[in-house]
Order: C-alpha cells, then sequence, then structure tokens
C-alpha cells in the first residue's frame, strides 16, 4: 500500500527545483533535486547550517523567509495541456504535442521554468510570441530571457 503524502516543490530563481515529501505525521521521506544540481552554498545551507527540513513545519516559513524561492505544495503538473495553457498562443496545437512528446522529462521541466522569463523578454521588446512547437524544436527553453532583456 502506496504511503499518504505531502509533496512540496521548491523552485529556485535560478532554475534549480527541489522535491521534498513528508508522510502524515510531518516527517520527511523523500527529498531529490529534480533540477540543477547542489552548489557548495546550497549544501552549506542544507547540511552544515541544519536547514534542511527534515521536519514539514519546517518548509512551509520558506517562501516568506527566503525571497529567491517559492513554493508550491504537491506534485507539479508538468502536462502538455498545461503548458499549451500556460504558453496561451493557441495555434499549431498537432505539432506542438508532437514536439512535446519527444522531450525528456528535465527538458519539459525547463520549457515550464522558462515561460516568465519569455514573456518578460517579449512584452520588453515588443516582439511577437513563436508557436509553442517553435519554441520546443528550436529549445527557446534553453536560452537566458531574463538577461536578455535587460
Amino acid at each position: 500500500m502506496e504511503q499518504l503524502t505531502t509533496t512540496y516543490t521548491v523552485k529556485m530563481q535560478r532554475g534549480d527545483i527541489w522535491q521534498f515529501k513528508y508522510n502524515l505525521n510531518g516527517v520527511l521521506i523523500y527529498f531529490n533535486v529534480l533540477e540543477g544540481d547542489l552548489s557548495e552554498k546550497q549544501i552549506q545551507f542544507l547540511y552544515l547550517k541544519g536547514l534542511f527540513p527534515w521536519k514539514e513545519d519546517h518548509i512551509k516559513g520558506w517562501s516568506k523567509a527566503y525571497k529567491t524561492i517559492t513554493v508550491e505544495i504537491g506534485e507539479p503538473d508538468f502536462s502538455f495541456e498545461n503548458l499549451w495553457n500556460l504558453y496561451n498562443h493557441k495555434a499549431k496545437k498537432f505539432e506542438a504535442q508532437k514536439a512535446f512528446n519527444k522531450l525528456k522529462e528535465a527538458d519539459v521541466i525547463k520549457c515550464f521554468m522558462a515561460l516568465r522569463g519569455y514573456d518578460f523578454y517579449l512584452a520588453k521588446k515588443g516582439t511577437s510570441k513563436a508557436l509553442l512547437a517553435t519554441f520546443i524544436n528550436q529549445r527557446y527553453f534553453e536560452d537566458d530571457w531574463y538577461r536578455a532583456a535587460a
């Protein structure tokens, strides 16, 4: 029987994504780095400074305490339909889904992470949005959109 858990997805401003799962008693049972690698600074923060959130109560305050991260409760929705809706340029859906289905899981996550920066870049530059299939096939999600808009 599968254990009931609560999942927290932590997203760093620089693109790292961590996942924590807690049992019904609020004790950590699972930690995974979904995107990125633990930097020396992050290792120091988590392990040497004793801030590793081994209890669920610890992670609940992270969004307020640390301005460069967001904490989402629940499994992230990395489905094509969610990307399609978030991307919000409703043209050539078949081609977009075909391109999406070829992506590795890490690249799917990168697509979602790049959307805010890409939209910011387009707004600042006054440029029109590419089709989602183009965004995926030409790997726009690997570009650093925040810096490009500055």
